[in-house]
């Protein structure tokens, strides 16, 4: 069997959100009008890309209302698209603070959580986000990766098949319940999954890559080869998809290619080095058992 398939969690696809609040700024009768109107700035901010600016905006929120509980939460989701996970559990902790039944900011720390693997308190966040809001379905998807993680496999495919119950649209949850249903052995429950995420998003490469793995257990090297030049297409800089490419070609007998695209991957992710080293022994063992 090929390696497993790679969750799609924060960082890896450039368009996956954590939970904006999107209550009417309005409604917050204790804010200012001046933070109201910089955190409504803010969001556009942040939706535009520019995030940070939108820090910026949410700071100037925050200072004229420290008491601005969506304000810390959407600060904490910008920083975290920056990169600072541990500031932006800050934030969140400050927003469930000053509101405990901010079911956005308990998910949006969970994820942080989940990012930085203190799954126990991950897992307790999703558990309270829930409860506050059944209805909460990035809850639900990321207490799926957190049951991954924690081995609970079963648990993780009822918590993404609860999530795209409530939202049929979540692409990334049907890719997340594939990886599930790949590792369990349900190849074709995963490659369904894996088409429905690429149907509904055709630009998640993670999703490529995973697709790709399954073609590959399936013995269609060449549809496994399509998934994986898609998934390089969409972000080149993807080192995981070239050690994929890397064990097909090396089962297809394509060695020196194999070589380049190993090189490639270690260049983009050093530290990628072990898991290339199993990955073609056990392409070896199934080039040998193919001949």
């Amino acid at each position: 069997m090929s390696p497993p398939d790679q969750l799609l969690r924060p960082g890896k696809s450039p368009r996956r959100a954590c939970t904006i609040a999107s209550l009417p700024v309005w409604a917050q009768a204790q804010n200012s009008r001046v933070g109201a109107s910089y955190f409504k700035r803010a969001n556009q901010r942040f939706g535009k890309g520019d995030v940070e600016g939108a820090i910026a905006d949410f700071d100037i929120a925050i200072m004229a209302d420290p008491r601005f509980a969506m304000a810390y939460n959407n600060r904490g989701i910008a920083r975290e698209r920056s990169g600072d996970t541990a500031d932006a559990i800050v934030d969140y902790t400050r927003a469930i603070e000053i509101n405990p039944r901010l079911s956005e900011a308990l998910a949006n720390r969970c994820k942080a959580r989940l990012a930085q693997r203190n799954l126990d308190s991950a897992i307790i966040d999703c558990n309270e986000a829930i409860k506050l809001n059944p209805r909460l379905a990035q809850a639900f998807d990321t207490r799926g990766s957190v049951r991954f993680e924690k081995g609970d496999l079963d648990g993780a495919i009822a918590d993404y098949s609860s999530a795209v119950a409530i939202n049929s649209k979540l692409a990334e949850s049907f890719s997340n319940r594939g990886a599930v249903r790949r590792a369990l052995g349900d190849l074709d429950g995963a490659l369904g999954d894996y088409n429905r995420s690429i149907k509904l998003n055709p630009h998640l490469p993670n999703t490529y890559n995973n697709r790709g793995n399954v073609w590959r257990d399936k013995g269609r090297l060449e549809e496994a080869m399509a998934d994986f030049d898609k998934a390089i297409d969409l972000n080149p800089n993807l080192a995981i998809v070239y050690a994929s490419r890397g064990f097909v070609r090396l089962i297809q007998g394509s060695g020196d290619e194999a070589e380049r695209d190993f090189a490639q991957c270690l260049a983009l992710n050093a530290n990628l080095k072990s898991y290339i080293e199993d990955g073609i022994s056990r392409a070896r063992h199934e080039l040998a058992s193919r001949q």
